[in-house]
């Protein structure tokens, strides 16, 4: 257990070494802030990464070592040689492997197999009861035949009853494996548009009236400028914000929690039967994320990548 946190931190301090600019105080003082949160660089090569990124940043004297190995190292944090070794281990390959997440497939339930399955199986039902006819036709007193005229009706009644019930069976199952994906949430909008840089709340403005036009009935307000997390303006356009954050693993948050100024506005569409409510926040970039009814009906709550 021990090696392994220690594979970690130091594929931590190589990812982070080959990324950043150690001579920006903002960047090292987000990485100090989410590690005194997270606590994930707690060996004595961890603590000397964290002063040496502090040191380089504050332009503090400090010498060129490699944190690692004591050798000497361009960058004045980690020597290529490191680098190289920890990149290319077997626990650096096992933590870029993309894993797919395969949604369940409805459709398998009802394929040819199934089908021809059943129709076998009636068949067989039916050229049974063919049988039992014949054989009690070839009967010559009146009351056996009879008998068999209510015995082949009892198992028509039967064969329709069973297949009735089959299929509703069949049906009640569909919903019920569906469910996750019945009637799912208002499509996710996406925009047209590519990202246009912006260098104020008035260019901002723009983009968002060429998503959002005043003619389609649709009002926005100016709100304020804030921080926000820049990875949720690097995810997939669709995607939800929050959901990607709840997969993301230690080393992705380090990239994915740092904040960026966005200016945020009001998205409003009244009309005389309904009521479309949202905001969205537009980064320097462009990129833009919406939350609100007019997004997402079922969970107004929830962030999108738009653009």
């Amino acid at each position: 257990m021990a090696d392994d946190k220690l594979r970690q931190e130091l594929y931590y301090i190589a990812k982070l070494a080959t990324k950043y600019d150690f001579k920006d105080m903002a960047i090292v003082e987000e990485i100090l802030r989410q590690e005194n949160e997270r606590k994930l660089l707690t060996s004595v090569f961890g603590t000397r990464f964290k002063s040496r990124i502090f040191d380089i940043a504050s332009d503090a004297k400090h010498d060129s070592n490699c944190v690692i190995c004591g050798k000497p190292a361009d960058n004045g944090v980690v020597c290529a040689e490191c680098l190289k070794s920890i990149l290319e281990s077997k626990y650096a390959e096992s933590k870029n492997e993309i894993k797919e997440n395969k949604r369940f497939d409805f459709k398998r339930i009802f394929d040819n197999k199934l089908f021809h399955g059943i129709k076998n199986f009636f068949s067989y039902l039916i050229s049974k009861s063919k049988k039992i006819d014949e054989t009690t036709e070839s009967k010559d007193t009146r009351g056996r035949h009879e008998k068999s005229k209510a015995k082949r009706a009892f198992q028509y009644s039967c064969i329709v009853c069973l297949t009735l019930i089959l299929f509703i069976q069949i049906y009640i199952l569909s919903v019920w494996l569906s469910l996750p994906t019945y009637n799912k949430k208002e499509a996710v909008r996406e925009s047209q548009y590519k990202a246009t840089a912006v260098a104020d709340e008035n260019a901002a403005l723009k983009e968002l009236q060429k998503e959002f036009p005043e003619d389609d009935g649709y009002t926005i307000t100016y709100s304020r400028q804030d921080r926000e997390y820049v990875g949720r303006f690097l995810i997939d356009i669709g995607a939800c914000c929050e959901e990607v954050e709840e997969g993301l693993s230690p080393e992705e948050r380090y990239d994915y929690f740092f904040q960026e100024d966005v200016y945020v506005f009001y998205i409003t569409n009244i009309s005389d039967y309904s009521a479309i409510v949202g905001k969205a926040e537009i980064n320097a970039d462009g990129a833009i994320i919406l939350t609100g009814s007019f997004n997402d009906g079922r969970d107004t709550n929830r962030l999108y990548r738009f653009r």
